[in-house]
């Protein structure tokens, strides 16, 4: 027995059902009723009582039959709810069945209000075929919905809106919405039996069951076309604009995101860029990466491409070793090698992104250990893929840019393996093996581009080669010399820089097999490469060293070592050499012989700097060696000691490889051969080393003779040192004599021979005294034939003899400082001393020292009296103060020096370049003089006072040089505070060098004294300074100081003691007058840094307070533009300053703001340039809040004086801007999210983007504001947004204001058609400057915020640009806009576009080119009103034009819209594709291309036009309604191409649609009645074609019917004589297409005249023939065709009467004739009527006109014509046409014999052939 319950429940489902049942007839009770009722029942679908269940499935049954009318409207949302609370399975299947049917069926508001339902929980949802089926339910709501704007308070609602508050339903939907991204249309199709195999081949990170869940479990779902289907483009591109809404979080919608970014749709793929740009999520989260690395797995190629993206802006992705190895192999085996997958530009996109992924992890995975891990992997794999592109010869293969890209790739793999190997640890065989295969890349690759990046890698694996054993030392020696080496042809290029970068930075300096390499690479010959040479010096360089390892301690190599290395001898078999060479070295083959002095010179080098024991290098060290060498004797002695203590076969080998050089190859840099002699041996030992390489000295012979007289000069000197030790060269000094007597007029041939045998004389003779070896008596000869030689040399004069004389002077005066010589007579010595002072008087250096020389010897001094040889020479010098020359007083500062200390001067001493033997024989002999020294320094003293300036400079450099070669002797060292005093009074001389002189002699007073005379110089000078010695007595008006020597800052100096005292007025300290005039006793002192550089002033002044006022006076003096002050009052700062930051610190407000006060109040230039610089000063280093305050006053004075009157203030003005810039440029590029950049952003770029600026009148503040502001935007980063609208107006008004004028010049004198060509020019110039590039950057960071405030400006800026560059930079922001942020733009879609509504209309067409491309750029992301507004203004802007400029523009307009957007255009194509039909037949031929090209994109031909003919003919009736005649004959032909292309598209009845016929016609008519114009014969050609297929319209309307034929003949009737031949041929054919009418006589009448020319009037003209043509034409196919079927003799007989009386016309067109009566004749002939009796005369009147005038008929494709009409006659005739064949005896005959004749008089073989058929048709 049935429960209650149960009865209760049937009785319900039976009542429902009754309720059902009795509205199921009526659709909206039935609507209402199942919204109260339908529920209910489907819940007793899950009742617990199977009869209950059964019968609410019935009743279900009974339900779906009620509402199957369309029109029933189900409550789904009722059944949604329902769905979700249930846990029946009956009742959820039910539901879904219902809802799948029920929501096509809601209205839009309904189906939207229903997604909050349906999302709600959809996450909760356990099984899937439920859930398939709910997704794609989401899936049709969602493109219903409304998406609000990016940002806007409905979007920040949207996820509570939409229902998906739960964070598991987001992240449910977002990832089936990512899943949705990855369906392929062709998966989504795919038949359950091909989905598996569409699985495995077509890759998508779909499984099977996702693509099942994805189309509901149904291939039909998404199939195009199917009833209830999806679209799957339409679901993607709202999924994707869904997900960039509010209702997802960023991590939510991350990797959907990338998905969608790897779609082909750029619809889809511009918003998922937006989404990932925007994008919050934290990439350096592992579990976010870890996330990436697994999609990455899964994915196809186009997805792994996005996340290698993401990837590669993640460090964290840099420590996932396995994750990232594993998917860099992965991805490379897919696109490259034997078993790749994805070919083309997919797999350049994919290598593109892996290489950029490794270059990411090579340059931020160096601070990780797992990066270093896996570096070898990874350049492993690199290597590989380098290898399988083809190696070393790369295999390319595709299309030129495919090839360039393969190229990149390959460029960029190398450069990445060099960055990876930087940071990796590698094993030291692998390493080598990679460096090898690396060098032989850079040398094998053919492919220079990439060669570049070849090296770069090994540049990049520098710093991973420090070999720490000897065997991986000696393993990276052999490598690199190995490639120093290659042979010539060996590879396609040489690989020395770098292995010579190698050397240099991997091996040691002390590594002598590195410098080896280094000298190779100096040597390498004059096809050498610069580069090469460079690093080779820099190698051998150890100052160089030391910077490339600075963090080491400079260990020189072994010059021993070296030696032996370098000059080891070949091995010698017997008395034969292995090798037959040049050099007798081993490491010198004759390839290498020009690395031989140079291997030379660095070995010397570095044993004479060894010697030095000087570890401390500098630039220039190698010159400053030589000159310590030739200055210092401490320096010498140190030398000597060390080459004393070494062994002595190193040196000889040196030595000796440098005489091997010298004897064995000359020809290669002998003057280093010498040099090296030169240098050495002077500080060798006499006994061990130069004595036993005496018997050497012959070789020097050839060497003498040399041209080159520096290498003559060292030469000879080198004979001199080691001729005297070797008994058998004593042979040669007679042989230099006797040469010198033969030669006493040498010629130019001779005389480098000459000069060196005096040479070699005096050298010998000097040496020889030195060593002990002779004496004075013992070569007087010898010493008395140079003194005579001398003399006639020095008596010559000037000419061809001066480096004679130099070389007999030089060769005397060794003479007489070795004591040799003197002249004994008066006259002699008289003559002597005339000679050489007149040489010395005209600054002959060579002659003043001889004279010094000349007072050495024992007999210069025989008496004391002032006539004395002594005397005279020491007045001689003394003469010589007049000389302007410094470098002459140097040298007769030394003259005297010599002459007055002999052998105790420094001056003496350093000439001697021997070991002597005997010292006293010479060096005791010839001592000082006390009293002529002290006669001198009296002299000097006293000379210092005097006013005579070139005796004052004279007489200070003396006293100094005698100072430096004689301080050490007590004369001098007991006058040394004398000399100060001097010196001190030097100082105040006007003349800088005199100034100097007093400087650096006060220093080597200082220097040369002992300790108590230090101090005793010390209180002397304090003295001078305090004016304790004497008393200044002063007025108001004394002048104290120089002028400008210690500006105020109020543009005035001190000078006076008035000045003074306005000075400590300013400062506020009345005691600063006793201090400055405590310093005024020597106010020259001022502009002198050694006063207070090294004595008492600096030290006095420490010891004074002074009043913190006039630190900032003070601090601004330092950089004074005078160097005097400014160095004298840096001292002083220094002197009074202790802790310099302390009391900058300390004062910086009052320095800052005298600063700035003066920068502007200064009326000196001086003052203004010092401030500037001071400023710069004083804000480095400093933190921004320091200066903060100050920043814009900065900016402010700073601009103002960069237009300063005096060169050197803008100078430095514009030093402070770049200063300021480089400082804030820093400071971004540090952070530039910090609070002090943001700070100095805010503050400084208002002010440069103001008219104090970027917009200043002045041109150099104006760009260096600009300079500025580009900087900052580069680095700017977010910290721009608040001013990012402001920059981008201004820079876009910039772009026209920085042009140079001469471009404007130009442009004013150059023709219209350059002027475009110019244009194109400055638009290119425009768009690609770094202003541009400023806006550009600046649009990266646009977001809501920036846009609000941008868009009003940006189109403000638009409408009042002036300039055609700013124009085009407008335009090009606009679409940066809508192509980079086209989420951003629908809220201002309508003001943009408005905007471009006038700007398409620019004058200048580069700028209106511009504003349509960006039109169309933003017609992609706007509103559908707004694109229907925007194309309605082009229509009517295109029906207002006033002439054909406007229209163009249009047109390019319409062009831009059809190419940069074609989903608008689609979108709008029944507005925009008539309109470029009617515009492809403008009459304008530029308006006609654009729209012709608009055409051809979009439409399919004439069934295009078929679909628009309703709005093609509206907008023709536009045309033709306006006032405009170009208009109004456009819309005329749109006309008439329109009737031509529907006549071949009609259908099988040859009949045009009713309504396609109403519609065109009135238009039609319209066009017909317009004049005649260009082009209206098309119109008229049309006009038939339009009769002929709309029968329908004329045949039920007799008025319409002759009002056409009355409109055809009206056209043949005008009088337009182009015209009229198209217009009789539409009459014909009009004629042809009317069957209802016979029109043949009629039409015949009309054009009687033109059959019949007269032709003896006047000559035919061209037109008249194609007139006659067209009437001729007529009057043989206008007959009427219904009549021709009915009784066709007639018809032929009217048309034969009509050609009868037009032979004229048939003569003028012969082809037209034969032409038209063939088809007549086949007309008849297909119509099959035969004519009864006595129709044969028409055949003979016929055949008559066929053959009449048969020699006129000249050319031969006229006679084909006839013989093929001839033959479509005979078949007519054959066919009964003509009546029975017994009437046709005669003729028969008579066409036998006239084609017979006709055949033998044809030439052509062709015409022959086919008269031959005619003849046989006849039989």
């Amino acid at each position: 027995m049935a429960s209650s319950n149960e009865v209760t429940e049937l009785k319900l489902i039976s009542s429902i059902r009754f309720k059902l049942a009795n509205v199921s007839g009526d659709e909206k009770k039935l609507s209402d009723a199942l919204k109260s009722q339908l529920v209910p029942l489907l819940e007793k679908a899950g009742s617990q009582h199977k009869a209950v269940r059964d019968a609410a499935f019935q009743a279900f049954i009974s339900v779906n039959n009620f509402i199957k009318p369309v029109g029933v409207v189900l409550p789904v949302a009722g059944l949604v709810q329902q769905y979700k609370s249930t846990g029946s399975p009956i009742v959820k299947q039910l539901d879904l069945s219902l809802i799948k049917q029920g929501i096509l069926r809601l209205d839009q508001p309904r189906r939207r209000e229903l997604l909050p339902v349906v999302l709600r929980g959809i996450s909760k949802e356990t099984s899937a075929v439920a859930a398939a089926g709910f997704f794609n339910i989401f899936l049709r709501l969602l493109l219903d919905i409304k998406l609000p704007g990016r940002g806007s308070t409905e979007d920040l609602a949207l996820r509570e809106t939409t229902g998906i508050t739960d964070p598991a339903d987001a992240r449910y939907v977002s990832q089936w919405l990512g899943k949705l991204f990855l369906l392929k249309q062709e998966l989504a199709l795919a038949t359950d039996e091909e989905l598996d195999r569409k699985v495995h081949t077509m890759p998508s990170g779909l499984s099977r069951e996702d693509i099942n869940f994805l189309r509901n479990n149904n291939p039909h779902a998404w199939r195009p076309g199917q009833p209830n289907s999806l679209g799957l483009p339409e679901c993607k591109i709202k999924a994707v604009s869904f997900l960039a809404t509010g209702a997802f979080t960023d991590s939510e919608r991350h990797m959907p995101a990338i998905c969608a970014a790897g779609s082909a749709d750029s619809r889809i793929t511009s918003i998922a860029d937006d989404i990932l740009k925007r994008s919050n999520v934290d990439l350096e989260d592992k579990g976010v990466i870890k996330s990436l690395y697994d999609a990455h797995r899964e994915f196809p190629v186009s997805l792994r491409i996005q996340v290698l993206r993401r990837l590669s802006k993640s460090v964290a992705a840099c420590s996932f070793k396995t994750e990232a190895v594993e998917a860099v192999k992965d991805d490379f085996k897919l696109a490259s090698g034997n078993a790749a997958f994805v070919f083309g530009f997919e797999a350049l996109r994919l290598n593109k992104a892996l290489l950029a992924f490794l270059s990411w992890i090579a340059r931020n995975g160096s601070s990780s250990d797992s990066s270093r891990d896996m570096g070898p992997e990874l350049v492993i794999t690199l290597k590989d893929y380098v290898l399988q592109q083809g190696w070393p010869d790369p295999a390319f293969q595709g299309s030129q840019s495919q090839i360039q890209d393969e190229q990149k790739l390959r460029a960029n793999a190398y450069e990445t393996i060099g960055i990876l190997a930087r940071g990796s640890h590698f094993e030291h065989m692998a390493k080598d093996s990679l460096l090898k295969w690396l060098f032989d890349s850079l040398v094998s690759d053919p492919t220079p581009d990439i060669v570049v990046y070849v090296e770069s890698a090994l540049s990049n694996m520098i710093g991973l080669f420090k070999p720490s054993t000897s065997s991986e030392t000696r393993d990276l020696e052999i490598l690199l010399s190995d490639y120093m080496d290659l042979p010539v042809g060996v590879g396609l290029r040489t690989a020395r820089h770098v292995a010579t970068r190698f050397a240099n930075n991997c091996l040691p300096y002390n590594n002598i097999q590195a410098r080896w390499i280094d000298i190779l690479a100096i040597t390498g010959g004059p096809a050498e490469r610069r580069d090469v040479m460079e690093e080779g010096l820099r190698g051998l360089d150890p100052w160089w060293a030391t910077k490339l390892h600075p963090d080491e301690k400079l260990v020189l190599p072994d010059w021993a070592r070296m030696a032996k290395l370098f000059f080891k001898l070949q091995e010698e078999d017997g008395d034969r050499m292995v090798v037959n060479q040049v050099s007798r070295y081993a490491m010198f083959p004759d390839a290498r012989l020009q690395a031989f002095p140079t291997a030379l010179r660095y070995v010397k080098q570095i044993l004479l700097r060894t010697a030095l024991t000087d570890d401390s290098f500098e630039v220039g060290w190698q010159s400053q060696g030589i000159r310590d060498l030739q200055t210092s004797l401490s320096t010498r002695s140190k030398v000597t000691k060390y080459l004393s203590s070494v062994d002595y076969n190193d040196l000889l080998r040196v030595l000796n490889a440098a005489f091997d050089g010298l004897r064995d190859h000359p020809w290669i840099n002998a003057e280093e051969y010498i040099k090296c002699l030169a240098q050495v041996l002077p500080y060798a030992p006499s006994v061990s080393v130069v004595s036993m390489l005496s018997y050497r000295t012959p070789e020097l012979l050839p060497a003498i003779k040399l041209s080159n007289q520096k290498a003559r000069q060292l030469a000879s000197k080198v004979f001199g040192i080691l001729a005297p030790l070797n008994s058998k060269s004593a042979i040669l000094v007679p042989l230099f004599r006797s040469f010198v007597e033969v030669c006493q007029e040498p010629s130019a041939a001779q005389s480098a021979e000459y000069q060196g045998s005096l040479a070699c004389l005096g050298n010998y003779l000097s040496r020889a005294a030195y060593y002990g070896i002779i004496k004075a008596p013992d070569v007087s000869d010898h010493a008395q034939f140079l003194y005579k030689t001398f003399t006639l040399v020095l008596q010559k004069g000037k000419g061809s003899a001066d480096d004679i004389a130099a070389v007999a002077i030089d060769s005397m005066a060794q003479l007489w400082a070795a004591n040799l010589h003197f002249p004994h007579k008066d006259t002699d010595l008289t003559n002597t001393i005339d000679l050489l002072a007149k040489l010395a008087a005209s600054g002959n250096e060579k002659a003043i020292g001889a004279l010094g020389r000349l007072a050495i010897p024992d007999l210069a001094d025989v008496s004391g009296n002032e006539t004395d040889p002594l005397a005279k020479i020491l007045d001689k010098l003394f003469e010589l103060s007049e000389i302007k020359r410094t470098e002459v007083h140097f040298a007769t500062g030394e003259a005297i020096a010599c002459a007055i200390a002999r052998w105790d001067s420094d001056a003496v001493r350093l000439s001697i370049d021997v070991e002597p033997v005997h010292p006293s024989f010479v060096f005791e002999s010839l001592k000082k003089r006390p009293s002529r020294m002290n006669a001198t320094i009296d002299k000097l003293i006293a000379d210092c006072k005097t006013t005579k300036p070139s005796l004052l400079k004279a007489s200070g450099i003396w006293l100094f040089c005698i100072i430096q070669y004689c301080s050490h002797l007590p004369e001098i060292q007991a006058r040394l505070r004398e000399c100060q005093v001097a010196f001190m009074r030097l100082l105040t001389a006007r003349d800088e060098l005199v100034q100097e002189t007093a400087s650096r002699g006060l220093a080597l007073a200082y220097e040369k004294g002992d300790e108590s005379l230090k101090g005793d110089l010390v209180r002397d000078l304090v003295a001078s300074f305090t004016g304790s010695r004497t008393q200044l007595k002063v007025d108001d008006d004394t002048e104290l100081f120089d002028a400008g020597a210690l500006p105020t800052g109020e543009g005035k100096s001190v000078t006076s003691y008035k000045d003074i005292i306005s000075l400590a007025n300013e400062v506020g300290d009345q005691s600063l007058v006793y201090k400055f005039m405590a310093l005024a006793t020597n106010a020259a002192t001022w502009t002198v840094r050694s006063a207070f550089g090294r004595f008492g002033l600096s030290n006095i002044l420490s010891d004074v307070e002074l009043d913190p006022k006039i630190y900032p006076k003070l601090y601004r003096y330092r950089f004074d533009p005078n160097s005097n002050v400014r160095r004298s009052m840096d001292d002083i700062w220094k002197a009074v300053v202790k802790d310099q930051t302390v009391v900058v610190d300390k004062y910086f407000d009052a320095i800052m703001n005298d600063l700035l006060k003066s920068i502007l109040d200064g009326r000196e230039w001086r003052v203004r340039e010092a401030s500037c610089t001071a400023i710069a000063e004083l804000i480095y280093g400093k933190p921004f809040p320091k200066y903060e305050k100050y920043y814009t006053d900065i900016w402010r004075v700073t601009l103002r004086v960069v237009d300063d009157q005096k060169g050197s203030v803008r100078s430095a003005a514009l030093k402070l801007c770049i200063s300021l810039s480089k400082t804030l440029v820093t400071q971004l590029q540090e952070n530039n999210n910090s609070a002090s950049a943001k700070a100095m952003i805010a503050q400084v770029l208002p002010f440069l983007l103001s008219d104090k600026g970027i917009e200043n009148s002045v041109q150099d503040v104006k760009a260096m504001s600009i300079r500025t502001v580009l900087d900052i935007v580069k680095n700017g980063g977010d910290a721009l947004k608040p001013f990012i609208p402001t920059i981008i107006t201004h820079f876009l008004g910039l772009l026209s204001t920085v042009e140079p004028e001469v471009v404007n010049y130009y442009y004013q004198r150059v023709s219209e058609e350059d002027r475009e060509g110019l244009d194109k020019l400055r638009t290119t110039a425009a768009t690609r400057s770094p202003l541009f590039e400023c806006v550009f950057d600046c649009l990266r960071f646009v977001d809501d915020g920036v846009m609000k405030e941008l868009a009003p400006q940006l189109v403000s800026t638009i409408k009042s640009a002036i300039g055609m560059q700013t124009k085009v930079g407008c335009s090009e922001v606009l679409s940066t806009l809508a192509i980079r942020h086209s989420i951003l733009l629908p809220p201002y879609s309508a003001m943009f576009m408005r905007a471009m509504e006038t700007q398409i209309l620019d004058r200048n067409h580069e700028a209106n080119k511009a504003y349509a491309r960006s039109s169309a750029y933003l017609l992609r992301s706007a509103p559908l009103e707004t694109r229907e507004r925007f194309t309605s203004k082009l229509l009517d802007l295109y029906f207002g034009a006033e002439d054909e400029t406007r229209r163009q523009k249009v047109a390019d307009a319409v062009l831009s819209i059809a190419k940069v957007s074609p989903d608008a255009f689609t979108d709008l194509e029944a507005r925009l594709l008539p309109f470029a039909y009617l515009g492809k037949h403008d009459t304008d031929e530029y308006v006609s291309e654009e729209f012709e090209a608009v055409w051809s994109q979009y439409a399919g031909g004439s069934h295009t036009v078929k679909r628009f003919v309703n709005e093609i003919t509206h907008l023709a009736i536009t045309g033709l309604n306006t006032s405009k005649w170009a208009l109004q004959h456009g819309a005329a032909l749109t006309m008439a191409s329109m009737v031509t292309a529907l006549s071949s598209a009609v259908g099988k009845d040859g009949q045009l649609a009713d309504a396609d016929l109403r519609s065109i016609w009135p238009v039609l008519d319209r066009s017909l009645l317009l004049k005649t114009f260009t082009g209206k014969e098309k119109l008229v050609t049309a006009y038939p074609l339009f009769v002929s297929h709309g029968k329908s319209l004329w045949s039920a309307d007799q008025a319409l019917a002759a009002q056409m034929k009355k409109i055809a003949f009206r056209e043949a009737k005008r009088n337009n004589d182009e015209y009229r031949p198209h217009a009789f041929q539409a009459l014909a054919q009009f004629a042809k297409a009317r069957e209802d009418l016979d029109m043949y006589m009629e039409v015949v009448g009309l054009v009687a005249s033109y059959l019949r020319p007269d032709e003896e009037a006047h000559k035919i003209t061209e037109l008249e023939r194609s007139t006659a043509d067209a009437a001729l034409k007529v009057a043989l196919t206008a007959y009427n065709r219904q009549k021709m079927r009915g009784n066709p003799i007639t018809v032929l007989d009217e048309v034969a009467t009509i050609a009868e009386t037009a032979k004229k016309a048939i003569s003028l067109a012969k082809d037209t004739w034969f032409t038209c009566v063939a088809d007549i004749m086949n007309e008849v002939t297909a119509l099959g009527v035969k004519s009864g009796p006595g129709a044969a005369v028409e055949a003979a009147r016929w055949f008559r006109l066929l053959v009449a005038s048969d020699r006129e008929v000249i050319l031969e494709n006229q006679r084909i014509s006839r013989v093929k009409a001839l033959s479509a006659f005979v078949q007519a005739w054959k066919a009964g046409a003509f009546g029975p064949d017994a009437e046709q005896g005669l003729l028969h005959g008579d066409m036998e014999n006239k084609l017979k004749e006709m055949r033998e008089a044809e030439r052509s073989l062709d015409v022959q052939k086919l008269i031959d058929q005619v003849i046989r048709q006849l039989f």
